[in-house]
């Protein structure tokens, strides 16, 4: 049937390229109060924001003679996070094309978790929570069509449960137990020409639309840190977040191209399976706390993405039937270059507290591309990324309110004819014969910005 896929092979390379979250579909933060200070919330987490950045935090020491103490926490907070970007490209035929910009909008990205205090060396949380991850939305006809048209569908959940015990006055450590849940929903255009006939790069009679749909239910991990106070006013932090590996059978909506060669022809098998490992993420820190009124904290991490060197696709019995000079066609793994590389986030926050109830916060940071210019797409914009983020916090009772805004600016980027390599995939031409039929996509300038507005609400120990 003409509504069946042609082929699935291009839809899961979408489906795992923007799962796979790379410096510029990830920002190095998360949460309304860690966002105010940039990030940099990995030697003074304090609150249950340290489920996502260092479990240790959970039995930090409460503020000094604290009006309102209780044994459990809470917290809840909602961001809305927002990706702009523009993409102007050049065709494999060094035309250059119109612009076309992202139309996708912001998603609020909430945070809810509990916590419960065993004994002074002792707690314990739980909690629902997601990255900071950008989803995207083109023209269907556009310029970009070949690497994206939409991804506005995708969402990544991660339910997490932790432990943190003080083990001597100075020494904290903690640990928490992450299951991530993945649905992807990625669309795309692929070229449908076949081995047997010549066709010019990019023709449009041979464009083949794919939606991409997969569901992951249990992809573990797990997350470890320390606190150490190395005075009374330093404190210095460290936490190992270990990657999570995603898998999972899709489904595929797609139309077959209008060319006249697949007359009569139909698709076999509309599933199939692909693996993806998210990286993982070393963080460390120190916070200086001179007085109850100041903290200041310099924090780093590292994004170990060189293990995201590759994308394999393995259909499930995926093949064309009764295409004219063509006959049976079956699929095999495909392995798709992607040849990304650890990213590096420097971030520098704090706290300034004007009276009990109102204290400011403020931060910049500062994170280096995960993606090489050979592999930058529209699939995956990335560039070196500056943040510069304020906020209130505001004691209302036994409560403590939050309110965020960040600016990220990402540097813009070209891809020149000589350094782009991120190719038009045109599964039914031999492999080897990749550098005289297939295009080259990813040519052209990119530019990119982010906004994040946030706010929270807590109670702490």
């Amino acid at each position: 049937m003409r509504s069946r896929k042609l082929i699935l092979v291009l839809g899961f390379m979408l489906g795992m390229g923007e799962t796979a979250l790379a410096g510029g579909l990830m920002l190095p933060t998360r949460g309304v109060r860690p966002t105010a200070r940039a990030g940099a919330f990995v030697a003074g987490a304090d609150d249950l924001g340290a489920l996502w950045f260092n479990p240790a935090g959970l039995v930090a020491p409460p503020p000094p003679n604290p009006k309102h103490k209780s044994k459990k926490s809470f917290l809840l907070d909602v961001s809305y996070v927002d990706q702009s970007s523009t993409y102007r490209r050049i065709d494999s035929g060094n035309n250059v094309q119109e612009p076309v910009s992202d139309s996708a909008y912001g998603r609020p990205i909430p945070t809810l978790a509990v916590g419960y205090r065993l004994s002074d060396k002792l707690s314990v949380a739980a909690g629902v929570l997601a990255p900071y991850a950008a989803v995207q939305s083109y023209p269907e006809d556009g310029p970009q069509r070949y690497s994206l048209i939409d991804s506005s569908e995708t969402a990544l959940v991660i339910l997490e449960a932790a432990v943190g015990y003080r083990v001597s006055k100075r020494l904290r450590i903690g640990a928490g137990v992450q299951n991530m849940i993945s649905e992807l929903a990625t669309t795309v255009v692929f070229s449908g020409c076949p081995q047997e006939v010549t066709c010019a790069p990019e023709d449009p009679e041979f464009d083949s639309l794919n939606k991409f749909s997969q569901l992951d239910l249990f992809a573990p991990s797990g997350v470890v840190g320390a606190q150490y106070d190395l005075s009374k006013g330093a404190t210095a932090g460290v936490s190992f977040q270990f990657p999570f590996s995603i898998s999972g059978t899709g489904d595929f909506q797609s139309r077959l191209p209008d060319s006249g060669f697949y007359d009569g022809a139909t698709l076999v098998g509309d599933r199939g399976d692909l693996s993806l490992t998210l990286p993982p993420i070393l963080r460390a820190g120190l916070e200086l706390h001179p007085s109850q009124r100041l903290r200041v904290e310099l924090a780093g991490s590292i994004e170990f993405w060189s293990v995201h060197d590759k994308i394999t696709i393995d259909p499930r019995d995926v093949r064309i039937e009764n295409a004219p000079g063509l006959g049976t066609y079956e699929f095999s793994t495909i392995n798709i270059d992607r040849d990304f590389q650890n990213s590096y986030a420097i971030a520098l926050g704090g706290e300034l507290a004007l009276s009990r109830k109102l204290t400011l916060l403020g931060g910049y940071s500062f994170e280096s591309s995960a993606v090489r210019k050979r592999t930058l797409s529209v699939l995956t914009i990335d560039g070196n990324k500056h943040l510069l983020s304020g906020g209130i916090d505001v004691g209302v009772g036994g409560w403590r309110v939050n309110a965020t805004v960040a600016y990220v600016s990402v540097a813009d980027r070209s891809v020149s004819p000589e350094d782009g390599r991120a190719r038009q995939l045109t599964p039914l031409r031999d492999p080897q014969d990749v550098q005289a039929v297939h295009a080259l996509v990813n040519w052209g300038d990119y530019s990119a910005s982010w906004f994040v507005a946030g706010l929270g609400i807590r109670t702490g120990f």
